[in-house]
């Protein structure tokens, strides 16, 4: 498991070092530089060889010129990465010519679209027709997500994955728990093969049956891609997911918190970008319920674009605290974003 990063004069973060857990959260308003951890965390591990550094480099391109990304608060002349596991550390320097890696013999760092998977605030939404890609297994977009599903629908997940309430411990079966439980309502999804490389997706919901993506809510096709990369998981992959969000209703978004819960319990490190108080919310009941522990969750919030992350914990009653377990209020101007509002309104 990946332990801690250090980011010294990467886009807004002149300088941080942030202490991963099984699930992370990165919050904050828009261009924070929330995103630019996963960004910082991708590129060091495009530095060192592995079997999909050609796809990772591909993934890594938009933030991976020196002069796009130096940090400009402090002209940076050059970006520092340092990415810390148990007991090795992998650095890569970003400057003007080019990026550059330290060798290590450490051979620990998980491999792209293997042991780490990746899905972008960007990715991909509704489509009736989807690409299969027998390399990889999502895409940074989710764009292989649904020939993946076609190639594994009636294979088991892992066993530490395999929810109780589903029909059966395949993918399918897997996928049609977690669907209906987040969406809230009895739904479906079906895949066919047109072609070697194309598969078709339709949904069956509310007793309708081969309703077309284009024809449904547009929150179930960007969950569902996000749910196929949660359910090919297993303990000690890693998954960096930004927005899960993405065009839910906000009882949907609260219960995406009970399935990164449940991920990280059973020791999936997850990395998540996101704006939803639900989600957090929901995290903080899961470990309330006792389902998840408090020491396996941090929250990094990052109030502006030049201040500092603001690192909160929280205790075993679901409460925020600090370092020392003593009961904090979050910090102004996210959950409390419409009080002042609702106050004038009586």
């Amino acid at each position: 498991m990946i332990k801690s990063i250090n980011i010294t004069g990467f886009k807004c973060i002149s300088q941080a070092c942030l202490d991963f857990q099984k699930l992370t959260l990165l919050t904050g308003p828009n261009a924070s530089g929330k995103s630019s951890v996963i960004q910082a965390l991708l590129l060091v591990c495009s530095a060192f060889d592995q079997k999909n550094q050609t796809y990772l480099k591909e993934t890594v391109k938009p933030f991976a010129q020196f002069e796009d990304v130096y940090c400009r608060f402090t002209n940076a002349q050059e970006v520092n990465l340092a990415l810390h596991f148990a007991g090795t550390e992998h650095l890569v320097t970003l400057n003007a010519g080019g990026l550059t890696a330290t060798p290590t013999e450490a051979n620990d760092l998980p491999g792209y679209e293997e042991s780490l998977f990746y899905l972008a605030a960007n990715r991909i939404g509704p489509e009736e027709i989807s690409q299969l890609n027998k390399e990889l297994c999502i895409g940074q977009s989710g764009q292989f997500a649904f020939g993946l599903l076609e190639q594994r629908k009636n294979k088991p997940v892992h066993p530490a994955i395999v929810h109780s309430g589903a029909a059966a411990k395949t993918l399918k079966a897997q996928l049609t728990w977690w669907l209906s439980f987040v969406i809230g309502t009895e739904t479906e999804v079906r895949t066919e093969k047109v072609t070697s490389t194309t598969v078709k997706t339709t949904f069956n919901a509310d007793g309708m049956e081969e309703i077309t993506p284009l024809n449904t809510g547009a929150g179930n096709s960007y969950v569902l891609k996000l749910l196929i990369m949660c359910l090919i998981a297993k303990p000690g992959d890693m998954l960096l997911i930004e927005n899960p969000e993405i065009h839910l209703h906000p009882g949907a978004q609260s219960r995406l918190g009970s399935l990164l819960a449940f991920l990280a319990a059973v020791g999936v490190q997850l990395v998540v970008e996101t704006h939803c108080e639900h989600l957090i919310n929901r995290v903080r009941y899961e470990i309330y319920k006792k389902k998840f522990l408090a020491k396996d969750v941090v929250v990094y919030y990052k109030p502006t674009v030049e201040a500092p992350f603001e690192k909160i914990l929280l205790n075993s009653s679901g409460h925020f605290c600090n370092n020392q377990q003593k009961e904090i209020a979050f910090p102004s101007g996210f959950f409390d974003s419409t009080l002042a509002e609702l106050l004038e309104i009586g």
